[in-house]
């Protein structure tokens, strides 16, 4: 019989010596792993390049800085003229609401107290309701202000939708959600009725940064210390139910 191709064990506990064509296992080993790590490194940077392409670098647009802007004179009111509207301007009573995007209470206010409100006294012409940004949460409290701001310039309509897409979609408080990207596709998903490319850049320039900084001023000067805060013709309600500005509007009614 011819010999077995097989290398069998030494008796004599001497290894045999790898043929010079083939390279011993450890190293074919060490090789196919570099090759493999290398692969895997090629496509980690390949993804990265696509994503970043995809998404134009909107993930690293930095958050507004208020710190860094001069809004002017503090108005005495709620300078009304220049916030979101609902309801009619004349109604006997006026219902102003400051309120950050990322506020837990803020969400809970607004799907449970608001709802009653505007059926019972902003429908009916009883009173209309203000809206007024105050973002102190966190940089992305800003930026959602902003986008909101933005949005209402260019329609007030706008505003009122992504004010409740902002609402329903709320994040994690402790965490930076309400980013660039969270915004933008959200706008473009759920509103497609908005002019997408202007509502960017218009956010992406800060153009009506100052009216964010105005808003947070106002708050301020109220002495509104957190949100939500609510005033019913002037009087502060801090976190209030139904019941509390159903009394204030029946008590003060003509």
């Amino acid at each position: 019989m011819g010999e077995s191709k097989r290398k069998k064990s030494n008796h004599s506990g001497s290894q045999p010596k790898p043929s010079k064509s083939v390279k011993p296992l450890s190293q074919r080993k060490r090789v196919f792993t570099g090759i493999i790590l290398g692969l895997l490194v090629v496509a980690a940077i390949t993804t990265l390049f696509v994503l970043n392409n995809k998404s134009g670098g909107e993930e690293s647009m930095k958050y507004p800085d208020l710190n860094q802007v001069q809004a002017g004179e503090v108005p005495k009111d709620f300078d009304v003229e220049n916030q979101p509207v609902l309801g009619d301007s004349s109604a006997p009573f006026q219902i102003v609401e400051f309120s950050d995007y990322k506020c837990p209470y803020c969400k809970m206010w607004t799907e449970e107290v608001f709802p009653r409100l505007k059926t019972e006294y902003i429908d009916t012409g009883k009173a209309n309701f203000v809206y007024v940004d105050m973002a102190f949460l966190g940089p992305d409290s800003i930026l959602a202000a902003l986008a909101g701001e933005t949005l209402y310039q260019m329609d007030p309509a706008y505003f009122w939708k992504y004010h409740e897409l902002m609402t329903e979609r709320q994040g994690d408080e402790s965490k930076e959600w309400a980013t660039y990207s969270f915004i933008t596709d959200l706008v473009e998903q759920e509103m497609p009725e908005v002019p997408l490319e202007q509502f960017k850049e218009d956010l992406k320039s800060e153009k009506y940064i100052k009216n964010i900084k105005r808003d947070l001023d106002i708050a301020n000067k109220q002495g509104v210390q957190g949100t939500p805060t609510v005033f019913v013709n002037g009087v502060k309600f801090e976190d209030p139910t139904f019941e509390e500005i159903q009394a204030y509007i029946e008590k003060n009614g003509k």
